[in-house]
């Protein structure tokens, strides 16, 4: 496991360090999930952000996806 720091404000913190050990257990493996989950999507997104800008510089210069599907037949 790795150690992070996240700035919260002065009551979170504040809770935080009243909470039990074990709480704070339980706590930060479900903000690791949530941190996780939320990194995936920006991946993902980020992802998808890339592929639409792809089609629209390859349509720009002329590259349908009409014409990449008949390159694609063509090499069959």
């Amino acid at each position: 496991m790795e150690r992070i720091v996240l700035e919260v404000d002065d009551m979170t913190a504040k809770a935080w360090r009243n909470t039990s050990a074990k709480l704070r257990t339980q706590i930060g493996k479900n903000l690791e999930q949530v941190l996780n989950d939320s990194l995936n999507m920006t991946k993902e997104a980020n992802f998808e952000l890339l592929l639409q800008d792809a089609r629209k510089e390859a349509a720009k210069n002329g590259l349908t996806e009409e014409i990449v599907t008949q390159l694609l037949n063509e090499a069959d």
